[in-house]
């Protein structure tokens, strides 16, 4: 059984106040998508994965996913079939990729408020709803396809099933149960962190609350766990456990690879979460916390430049944090209620299994493993206010501040939407200076609509001579502009790797703030540097080669280059099928695109 509310009822005013909440979360998700969509290195591979059996069929779809960034252990394939299906629906395209990821994005927030109902009322549910609605940091993650990108919406709802499945009034216990572990099980699959967190936010659950669920649920869960992982037990048994060898590699590399103490990492977990709670809620991004570090039996800070600047928004996060934490667990020690204090339960746990988990990569946290745990600061905030009105109840004091902390928080998001928003819409003509990005670490704000121009350009340059292209840029551009070229059929390869010749259009491509003369000296020795066309945030130099410098009339396309990658075989079904174990997947979609620098992605 659903909590109901103030009433036991649906009112009409909530139900239309989150009809108006999910249709604002719509708009900023789809405001210009496809125009300002984020496509980049991770992107490209992804799309390039889907375009094989888009092509072909399902049957070429691989049996795992996406490499763990800064490894060779690959996820489970989820996301890769999640954007098949999205692309038969949407468009084979990277707006149509993306889609399914922006609509999963607004499901995200129906879910969350069905989740914080079960312990707030209504007014304060529709609130910290709203927040998620308009967060920057959760807007520009719902607007371009990366696997990490639908995590809150399955871990949310894994966490409300769960709920449900040991809520008493409950008649369909098993179900939600068994869903919860599926709706984990997806989860798992789009991020490292989550594949480790998500088993020990479960299993610690049901070992202090002990459930006691029908067998069946427990054959559905576990059926639902193996129908997941089918596809990587596939892959597993046909390269003998490399997978998992990587595996066991991840955790031993991620938990050592920082040279810090212990209390150093406790002090750097806290301050990150503190600031992440600062984008979160607010949008602001300015926040900066002091370096610390233990020496000589106390703690020494580190704090120049912009940290000087931010030092004092980033331990106010921290201080509000700290509060809104002490209110939480204020309002568990004090919670009867089973239902209330079941999520109070639940989600301390996953408070505290999350933050362990991040304390060995404190130093190295990246803000997308906040969508492991984002929604996390929301309750906490939510907690703050309840404990607000508890304390300040007379004349409405409490729920008067409250309710003022809400509207200016979703105040704040919507003026730094309105900010991003107004420099993605003025990247492809001016060449802008973006402030440190704590959301998505963009250097600068690219376009899809701003690569496009580009790629027109060397369209048109390449059929006015009938000469392929020979293209290079920073590698998170490099990968989405040749995808984008190949797209349209244009033969092309990477500049400086493929040697000179007669017959090409040459073309490299810089960031418009960068050190132009630095980055084309190494190529005045080949080349002559021509017409600079300016398209935005990013510049394109046509090179001429010098005669000295060719090798040859036209390079030859039709030899293909053989694979340099040293992750293990990822298979398609069809070579499964077919046990063909001279081709994998990988040799012609990912890691043989641009050279040998560009193996290593960035995904979790």
């Amino acid at each position: 059984m659903d909590i109901k509310g103030d009433h036991g009822q649906w009112r009409t005013a909530i139900v239309f106040a989150m009809l108006l909440v999910l249709c604002a979360g719509f708009f900023l998700r789809s405001y210009h998508f496809s125009d300002w969509l984020h496509f980049e290195l991770d992107q490209a591979r992804d799309a390039r994965v889907i375009d094989a059996a888009i092509d072909g069929s399902a049957a070429d779809l691989p049996l795992l996913g996406p490499k763990a960034g800064g490894t060779f252990l690959r996820l489970g394939p989820f996301f890769y079939y999640f954007q098949y299906a999205t692309g038969l629906v949407f468009g084979a395209d990277p707006a149509g990729y993306a889609t399914g990821v922006m609509l999963l994005s607004v499901a995200t927030l129906a879910v969350f408020f069905l989740l914080v109902r079960r312990f707030f009322i209504d007014r304060i549910a529709i609130g910290l709803t709203a927040i998620m609605a308009v967060s920057l940091f959760f807007v520009m993650y719902g607007r371009f396809a990366w696997n990490p990108n639908p995590l809150p919406f399955f871990v949310l709802s894994g966490l409300y099933a769960l709920l449900r499945s040991v809520d008493t009034h409950e008649e369909q216990r098993g179900w939600w149960f068994a869903g919860a572990v599926a709706m984990f099980g997806i989860a798992s699959q789009l991020h490292f962190l989550a594949f480790l967190a998500l088993p020990a936010i479960l299993g610690v659950f049901l070992i202090l609350r002990r459930p006691r669920y029908p067998w069946k649920a427990w054959i559905g869960a576990i059926a639902m766990v193996g129908l997941l992982y089918l596809p990587v037990i596939l892959n597993e048994i046909e390269t003998r456990g490399q997978n998992s060898q990587e595996f066991m590699a991840a955790i031993t590399e991620k938990s050592t690879k920082e040279e810090h103490m212990l209390a150093e990492k406790f002090l750097r977990d806290v301050s990150e979460h503190g600031l992440a709670a600062l984008v979160i809620t607010t949008g602001f991004e300015g926040g900066m916390f002091p370096s610390l570090r233990i020496e000589n039996g106390g703690i020494g800070s580190y704090c120049f430049g912009r940290c000087d600047e931010g030092k004092w928004y980033g331990l106010a996060a921290v201080l509000v944090l700290g509060m809104s934490i002490l209110a939480f667990f204020w309002l568990w020690w004090r919670e009867r209620e089973r239902i209330k204090a079941d999520f109070l339960l639940l989600m301390g746990i996953w408070f505290v299994v999350t933050f362990i988990l991040f304390l060995p990569l404190s130093y190295g946290i990246a803000p997308r493993f906040f969508l492991l745990s984002g929604p996390l600061f929301l309750i906490f905030l939510g907690a703050l206010c309840v404990m607000i009105e508890r304390i300040l109840h007379r004349h409405h004091i409490g729920k008067i501040i409250a309710m003022s902390a809400v509207v200016l928080l979703v105040g704040s998001n919507l003026f730094f939407v309105s900010k991003r928003f107004d420099e993605l819409s003025r990247a492809g003509s001016e060449a802008i200076v973006s402030e440190p990005d704590r959301v998505l670490k963009e250097r600068i704000r690219v376009t899809l609509e701003q690569q496009t121009g580009i790629i027109d350009l060397l369209e048109s340059r390449s059929k006015e001579h009938g000469y392929p292209v020979y293209m290079f840029s920073e590698p998170q551009h490099r990968r989405a502009l040749k995808y984008l070229l190949e797209q349209r059929g244009i033969e092309n390869a990477v500049l400086g790797f493929d040697g000179v010749y007669r017959q090409g259009v040459y073309y490299l491509i810089l960031r418009s703030q960068s050190d132009h003369e630095d980055a084309l000296k190494k190529y005045r020795e080949s080349y002559i540097v021509g017409k600079k066309t300016e398209f935005g945030t990013l510049v394109a130099f046509e090179l001429t080669p010098k005669p000295e410098a060719i090798i040859g009339e036209r390079q030859d396309f039709s030899i293909k280059k053989p694979s340099d990658s040293q992750a293990p075989p990822r298979y398609t079904w069809r070579e499964w099928f077919g046990r063909n174990q001279a081709a994998s997947v990988d040799s012609d979609t990912e890691d043989t695109l641009d050279g040998p620098e560009d193996v290593t992605d960035e995904s979790n």
